[in-house]
């Protein structure tokens, strides 16, 4: 009987300490580029460009955060000259960096990190 009792309020723990955690906001990734997040409880929204620069593609993306890790499935857009799609995922090592520890499709090499530049709303 206990462990009925118990297992709603773990749930509840883990399911507040994951939507306690607002990725909205501008990030800068470590090679540059713009990233925009947009997080509303676990369902993380994305859109990216490349640098002014060398505006070589823009990708939007969708996926979730669950624990310390979002997950997004990608594709270019027209905006840019790319025509790329696949997955990343990032370890959320603070509210304010991500890091990507896989992805698919050249998306960006593994070890790239992004920091928050502002927050959102």
């Amino acid at each position: 009987m206990a462990r009925l009792f118990l297992s709603p309020i773990i749930v509840a723990f883990l399911l507040s300490a994951t939507l306690a955690m607002d990725l909205t906001g501008d990030w800068r990734a470590s090679t540059g580029e713009n990233i925009y997040i947009r997080q509303i409880d676990n369902v993380v929204w994305y859109y990216g460009e490349s640098t002014a620069k060398n505006e070589n593609w823009t990708s939007v993306g969708y996926g979730t955060l669950e624990g310390n890790i979002v997950k997004l499935n990608w594709t270019d857009v027209p905006k840019g000259n790319a025509s790329l799609m696949g997955t990343v995922a990032f370890n959320v090592t603070s509210d304010n960096e991500l890091q990507v520890i896989d992805e698919t499709g050249g998306w960006a090499s593994k070890g790239v990190k992004l920091a928050k530049v502002s927050s959102g709303f």
